[in-house]
Order: structure tokens, then sequence, then C-alpha cells
């Protein structure tokens, strides 16, 4: 196992031996290997990057993936637990903001939700409105919107945060070495 998978695995746990990575920085196709080499070869070092840049900033801020992250719904509660489908605003109770959800990873510090992320195809006024009720709605969180982060694919990374648990936060860069983040 290489320092990047060790790493990977205090994050995000491991499944069936593997590194359980989120969309956007899992491994690519392995039959892809076989039928399409030099595609393969290229998506691999791309995960190489995207990984990179999910492990350090997860790290920069001690974060370790949350299994049960829904929605906002869930960033607001005292500990990591999935909302009921009734409530939920990703998958039930209206679903008002499963779009901007797309490939959504939520996080939390010592077991406490801190941070939703989501990398989404593009920001419409629809959900900067969205954005704006749950600020209003709880004052505890913010939003940022980065560069595509990890996942890529032209897509824009969102971020929610609690800041009283965490003040200041910012997106994942493509480069967090570049900005000067260190390993904790």
């Amino acid at each position: 196992m290489n320092d990047l998978d060790r790493r990977g695995s205090r994050i995000f746990g491991r499944v069936e031996g593997e590194v359980a990575w989120p969309s956007g920085a899992d491994s690519p196709y392995r039959l892809m290997k076989l039928r399409e080499p030099e595609r393969y070869e290229r998506e691999t070092a791309e995960q190489a990057d995207a990984q990179r840049v999910i492990v350090e900033w997860a790290e920069w801020y001690g974060l370790k993936r949350a299994k049960m992250a829904c929605c906002p719904g869930w960033l607001t509660r005292k500990v990591s637990r999935r909302c009921s489908i009734d409530r939920c605003t990703a998958f039930g109770g209206g679903a008002t903001d499963h779009r901007w959800l797309e490939h959504r990873v939520g996080w939390v510090l010592d077991g406490q939700p801190v941070a939703l992320t989501s990398a989404a195809y593009g920001i419409s006024d629809e959900y900067r409105a969205r954005f704006e009720w749950w600020v209003a709605e709880d004052p505890r969180l913010a939003v940022a919107l980065g560069g595509q982060g990890w996942y890529g694919i032209g897509s824009t990374q969102v971020l929610m945060w609690r800041t009283d648990v965490i003040e200041v936060m910012e997106p994942a860069p493509e480069s967090v070495r570049a900005l000067g983040y260190r390993q904790l």
C-alpha cells in the first residue's frame, strides 16, 4: 500500500481491501486496462491527482468522510445521523437540494458534522438562492464556491460548512500544495 492509500484509508475507510474513495477520486474500471490501455493510464494519472487533492484538503482541516451525510439538514445536527426520508432535502421532503448535491461528500470533525462538498455542473440562480436560504435558516452555515476540486469534468465545487466548528474553510483547489497546505 502506498502512502496516499494509507492516508486515504484514514479519511475514507476501506471496502473489500481498497480505499473507499468518493466519486471523482475513485480508480478507473479495471477492464479498461485491457480494452483501452492508453485511456486507462491517462485516467489513472488523473485519479492520483484527484486523490492527492482530496486527501490533502481533508488532512488540512482534520476531516473524515461521514457515511451518513445526506443534505444540509444533516449538517445542522450535533451528531452524524441521516435525516428521515420525509425531511431530507436531498432524497425526499421536496428534494430541493438534490441537484446541487451531485457527487456529495459529507465531512465530520471528531464525529460532528462540519461540511458538505459537492460537484455541481454549473451554479444556477436557483442554487444561489438555495444557498442564501440555508445561511438565513441557520447562521452557523456558510457557503463557498471554488474550482473543480477533486471531481473535475467541468464541475464547480460547492462547500457548505459550519462556522461554529471551523470558522473559515475554502474549497479544494486544483493543487493544494500550490497554496502551501501542509499535512497535519
